[in-house]
């Protein structure tokens, strides 16, 4: 940095410093890539007074739950498309806790109207605070703390996992302050049948936890059984009676596995999630998937999220080409993720993606599916304007408050037009409240992304789909196509699905043509484009476009 940039860099930290009354101040140098703390936040974080990015990354000392929401923030204003900020976020003190910061400030531009400084001020909001308000049990940075402890010594734990369902409903219909009550009533249950034996937790939203090192899984199973019923039998609140519906998940840490607690969390949540949606609530203990032992799947999980966290490394992108029903040329191409490391070899997503759907880390992988299909997808559209990539969209994403925002930025970034996008709703997806999943894709419809229902027919898939969200494609269940050679009912199913679909205008893709034989049947119904391996595998984008491109 010049002499001169210095000065200006110094002039306006003593402004900023005025305004903040010499509290915690910062401002960032765009340019010169640096940053100016005042001394109270550099005592408070450890950092000397002046810091050069590449010594230092401010990103590795927010929260991880909160560091993607800092980095879209910054990266709009270092982008030159917002003029002030005004962001929360937990921030890694000197002494190794973390507080909760607001941070507000602004851009200064230079003459070019292009951002030269970023100035602000921190709030320090207080040390996080470990205790829930409304049930007085320790919250959710509470059990992540105990936990990482539990592993950090190597102490072999059980970890439950208990929800209420419905609980928006209880909310609406009675008032927050009387499902406050209830949930206050369930973790005082829960502390009475479970705090001898070890430590109960508020998590998020109408969620429950409890660490132990000293019961069995058959014990917290015994016990979350009675507690389940005696729900179901209703509790008193104000004079009347609640009916409760609870869903338990369980993980068993083992004291050895070299994995961190946001992991453990993350197959918590996925037998939490098969409680609810597939036991009718009765406790589900995570037991690992697909052949590999629990303690394996345990570590695939681990490592999948530090290949995340390392900007993805060792991900990569496949896609299987779909051709047109009418003269069998490549269309569009479906995207397939890819993983694959030195341990593991390649490893199919179903093993990892269940449990990383429910972790905060999947919102970075899945803008990075985003980025790299929509980039390949540039090759495709440069041989046919019409050509249509599909990406598999998960319901976290559907969620995603950023969504519509940073595909807007990333199709701006790349120069690539968003009607050549199409979402396939996994069905997952369609568990999402109707009215929540149709807004969201009315939004990206008026952005120009398609639509597309996968595994029509099947599971949640249903007629009112077609009629809600008015998709552009559908594509029948596989296991119907894959029958529909011996067996006569799948001619029919499909024949009828097909038909449907097209009366209602929307266009059909079967998936799953595995043989000329079928390819043969499926063409005599109303159908769009067809995809298989009896036509091609999925391939990586070399080969595809050396494939189907090479003029």
């Amino acid at each position: 940095m010049n002499s001169l940039d210095h000065k200006t860099l110094d002039d306006l930290f003593e402004s900023f410093m005025l305004i903040g009354r010499g509290e915690y101040v910062t401002v960032y140098d765009v340019k010169g890539n640096i940053t100016r703390y005042s001394p109270a936040a550099a005592k408070l974080l450890g950092f000397p007074e002046y810091i050069t990015y590449g010594d230092y990354n401010w990103s590795d000392y927010i929260h991880p739950e909160d560091r993607h929401r800092y980095e879209v923030v910054m990266a709009d204003l270092i982008d030159g498309n917002s003029r002030s900020y005004d962001i929360s976020y937990r921030v890694l003190l000197k002494d190794g806790s973390y507080a909760a910061t607001r941070n507000i400030g602004a851009v200064i531009r230079d003459e070019d109207n292009k951002p030269a400084f970023i100035g602000g001020i921190m709030l320090n909001e207080g040390l996080v605070d470990n205790t829930d308000p409304i049930t007085v049990l320790r919250n959710q940075y509470g059990f992540f703390e105990d936990l990482s402890a539990a592993i950090e010594l190597k102490k072999c734990c059980s970890i439950l996992l208990i929800g209420v369902s419905k609980m928006s409903i209880i909310n609406e219909t009675h008032g927050y302050d009387y499902g406050n009550r209830v949930l206050q009533y369930l973790g005082w249950t829960l502390q009475e049948k479970f705090s001898l034996d070890g430590m109960v937790y508020r998590m998020d939203g109408a969620k429950f936890a409890f660490l132990s090192e000293n019961l069995q899984p058959e014990e917290i199973s015994e016990r979350y059984e009675k507690i389940r019923r005696s729900m179901l039998s209703g509790i008193s609140v104000d004079n009347g009676k609640q009916i409760l519906v609870l869903n338990g998940g369980m993980i068993n840490y083992d004291g050895h596995s070299a994995i961190d607690e946001h992991t453990i969390y993350s197959c918590l949540c996925l037998a939490y999630h098969n409680s609810k949606s597939r036991r009718n609530g009765k406790l589900v203990n995570y037991d690992g998937a697909f052949g590999r032992d629990k303690k394996r799947a345990i570590e695939l999980i681990n490592d999948v999220r530090t290949s995340i966290v390392m900007e993805c490394e060792g991900f990569s992108l496949r896609y299987q080409p779909i051709f047109s029903a009418v003269d069998e040329k490549i269309v569009a191409v479906e995207t397939l993720l890819c993983w694959k490391n030195e341990k593991y070899g390649e490893v199919s997503p179903n093993e990892y993606i269940p449990a990383i759907e429910r972790d905060f880390l999947f919102e970075e992988l899945g803008y990075w599916i985003f980025y790299r299909a929509m980039t390949d997808g540039l090759k495709f559209i440069e041989k046919n304007p019409d050509f249509l990539v599909t990406v598999n969209i998960a319901p976290a994403q559907i969620r995603d408050e950023f969504l519509i925002d940073e595909l807007v930025k990333l199709s701006r970034r790349l120069n690539f037009p968003l009607k050549n996008l199409c979402f396939e709703l996994t069905a997952h997806c369609r568990q999402i409240v109707p009215e929540i999943l149709q807004a969201a894709v009315f939004e990206l419809k008026k952005l120009g992304v398609k639509c597309l229902i996968d595994d029509f027919g099947g599971g949640a898939a249903s007629i009112d789909f077609l009629q809600i969200l008015q998709p552009e494609y559908i594509k029948p269940e596989k296991k119907y196509i894959l029958g529909i050679e011996k067996n006569p009912g799948n001619r029919c199913i499909v024949q009828h699905l097909t038909k449907m679909a097209s009366e209602l205008g929307t266009s059909v893709c079967i998936k799953g043509v595995e043989s000329e034989n079928i390819c043969s049947i499926v063409k005599e119904f109303p159908i769009e484009c067809l995809q298989g391996n009896f036509y091609s595998e999925p391939m990586f984008i070399d080969e595809l476009m050396e494939k189907y491109f090479n003029d």
